[in-house]
């Protein structure tokens, strides 16, 4: 898509900002996953910040039980199942700081923070996203906001503000299929599970979509994993041999905070809209 900005290691992001820019629109049409690995251009070796995992909802109790006294029956309160099969499910909820490991294509690796929000006025935006690091010593994010469509959902950089690009379909069935054509060459996708827990040792992760993307002008295969309610929370190689995106650590923030970061590194915020004469 997802999942981003891609300066090669090395570059510092606040030089020529007009050629990073460019870059940055040209690699959308490479990569776009929505989540993840877009990091590998945009910069390696940031630094991420820690904090306490998020905690899952607990259910209400009785009080006459607790009481001792006899009492109506209160039924535990349980999430509603999420629909699995539509692409919207997957989109980052607000108010989430997430921190990953990253190791890039060219052998580099790095800590980025994600963090997810709503800033954009807009209410065609469902949520936004920044990825963050540090690098050479100057800190440096670029932004991303989500918008849903009858067919699926879509992402536009912040960047570049009038252009967009699908992430995921929905009606989604394991083995289902589509591709996406540029000038640059074609990505195909796969969806190759659904469904599937997964453990990446700080937390569990219900219920993701296995998405493979083979990305013919990029030369570059992966298979992202997509948890409801977090977006990309895992990307790999299509063996398993290696791990390109890696969620260490997921907080809970302030809304309003979450906001302020949106708004920081997203310059063109206010012009963000879903207009159906964009191109993607």
């Amino acid at each position: 898509m997802p999942g981003r900005n891609y300066a090669p290691p090395g570059t510092n992001p606040g030089g020529n900002k007009n050629a990073l820019i460019i870059m940055i629109s040209v690699l959308a049409l490479i990569f776009v996953a929505g989540g993840g690995i877009y990091w590998w251009l945009s910069k390696d070796d940031p630094e991420g910040n820690t904090g306490a995992p998020v905690q899952t909802a607990t259910q209400n109790s009785n009080p006459a039980a607790n009481s001792g006294q006899n009492g109506p029956s209160v039924p535990a309160q349980t999430a509603p199942q999420p629909d699995l099969s539509r692409a919207s499910t997957y989109l980052s909820e607000p108010g989430l700081k997430c921190t990953f490991f990253v190791n890039y294509p060219d052998g580099m690796s790095g800590i980025v923070d994600r963090i997810s929000g709503q800033a954009v006025p807009n209410q065609s935006v469902r949520v936004s996203e920044v990825e963050m690091g540090i690098d050479m010593g100057e800190e440096y994010g670029f932004g991303f906001h989500y918008v849903e469509r009858a067919d699926g959902t879509y992402y536009i950089m912040d960047q570049a503000p009038f252009e967009i690009y699908p992430v995921l379909k929905n009606n989604m069935t394991v083995g289902q299929t589509w591709s996406y054509d540029t000038e640059y060459g074609s990505t195909n996708y796969k969806v190759v599970d659904m469904g599937v827990d997964l453990d990446l040792g700080f937390a569990k992760f219900d219920d993701c979509l296995l998405l493979l993307e083979n990305n013919q002008a990029a030369g570059f295969q992966s298979i992202t994993y997509y948890a409801p309610g977090k977006g990309c929370v895992y990307v790999i190689d299509p063996g398993g041999a290696f791990q390109y995106y890696k969620m260490t650590e997921m907080t809970r923030i302030d809304a309003a905070e979450a906001a302020n970061t949106i708004i920081k590194w997203c310059p063109n915020y206010k012009d963000i809209k879903d207009d159906r004469t964009q191109s993607y």
